[in-house]
């Protein structure tokens, strides 16, 4: 998924299979119409040639509920949306209305689906604050209820659920159209409608990342009001919402633009300094979320990503006064990825690519020993 194919020694290497094995398990593969081989100029003078691919022939379903409205999107296994459905939702969205936008999206969609005669092989669903043990502050939802009904509604479709940042960091970390920055054991911090990180364990697969909530570490007592309940949340001072007040664009407008917005603007020399005293603040979380789970390297995403380089510096600032020994290159690497910003649901629909592709192209809801029977 990272490299968008690969030749048969280098699976056969990777895999530690015999390529006879690999060509067996290639067959069935392309049996089942999961993966294609195309011809291409071979990497070096007597290489292979027929590079391996994931099917496009594959339809899969992304589902977001991220930037005050509910998307749906169906694309295939490279992530390529080619349907594409925003309504308006509340971020006070409750679970009766959710359900009553959801079914109505769903009909439009299967009537998409079926028109083409396509079947849809898997589906994601992910939302802010989705996983907590202990229950979701920000959609203080029935979790078993929703499981049900979204089973009841998708009639027998496989649909993962996931937390927000996890789809997120699991786009960026996957997708072979950006270049990820970093290797190795890091967190992932994504600045959006929320602030939210995932510890991303390199052995590990996605859906086992640990996610929190930094935005919701209160700063300031008596502080601006959050979405949660509470006051003087980091969120209410760093959220995208809260920065599209001081830049004076909606934050509805601000995802028309795209990941360049903060280039489009003329912003005044006041406006930068409060923008980076917020990056500031977002520092300080960060320093102690880190002195809590200490890590070598953060990767940030979000519109800070989209800031001069000079005004991001702000953020090293509050994670020197925060961080314990304080901040210094040689200690922790801070790196910056543009944001997929108002492309919802594209980091869902391609979780929804990475589970059907981990998953070997096999039904999630199936046994694992029957599968290993009929596998044998």
């Amino acid at each position: 998924m990272r490299s968008g194919g690969a030749f048969r020694p280098s699976i056969a290497r990777e895999t530690k299979l015999t390529e006879a094995s690999v060509s067996r398990i290639l067959a069935e593969l392309r049996a089942e119409n999961l993966v294609q081989e195309t011809r291409q100029q071979a990497p070096y003078s007597g290489g292979p040639t027929a590079r391996v691919t994931l099917s496009k022939d594959i339809a899969i379903a992304g589902i977001e509920l991220s930037n005050s409205r509910l998307s749906f999107g169906i694309g295939d296994l490279s992530g390529a949306l080619n349907y594409v459905e925003r309504l308006p939702a509340s971020p006070h969205l409750d679970q009766d209305e959710f359900e009553r936008i959801f079914v109505e999206s769903v009909g439009t969609m299967r009537g998409w689906i079926d028109h083409r005669g396509a079947t849809i092989r898997q589906a994601a669903l992910s939302i802010p604050g989705y996983g907590r043990a202990a229950g979701n502050p920000i959609y203080p939802w029935d979790m078993d209820r929703l499981q049900t009904f979204l089973a009841d509604t998708l009639g027998g479709i496989s649909v993962t659920l996931t937390n927000s940042v996890i789809a997120q960091a699991a786009f960026h970390r996957y997708s072979n159209t950006t270049k990820y920055p970093v290797s190795g054991d890091h967190l992932f911090l994504f600045v959006g409608h929320g602030v939210a990180g995932v510890i991303v364990d390199e052995s590990a697969p996605v859906d086992a990342f640990s996610a929190f909530e930094i935005g919701h570490m209160v700063i300031e007592r008596n502080g601006l009001p959050c979405r949660c309940g509470h006051k003087g949340c980091i969120e209410a001072y760093t959220s995208l919402r809260a920065i599209s007040k001081i830049i004076g664009v909606a934050d509805s407008a601000v995802l028309s633009r795209g990941d360049s917005f903060i280039e489009t603007l003329a912003l005044d020399q006041s406006v930068h300094d409060t923008l980076r005293e917020r990056l500031f603040m977002l520092g300080l979380g960060l320093g102690n979320a880190l002195n809590l789970h200490p890590l070598s390297s953060v990767v940030v995403s979000g519109w800070p990503s989209l800031m001069p380089a000079e005004d991001r510096k702000a953020i090293a600032e509050g994670l020197n006064e925060s961080l314990l020994g304080g901040f210094h290159e040689s200690r922790l690497a801070l790196s910056f990825i543009a944001p997929s910003i108002g492309n919802d649901p594209r980091a869902a629909l391609y979780y929804a690519a990475y589970c059907f592709v981990r998953s070997g192209g096999l039904d999630a809801k199936a046994d694992p020993r029957t599968a290993l029977e009929e596998i044998a």
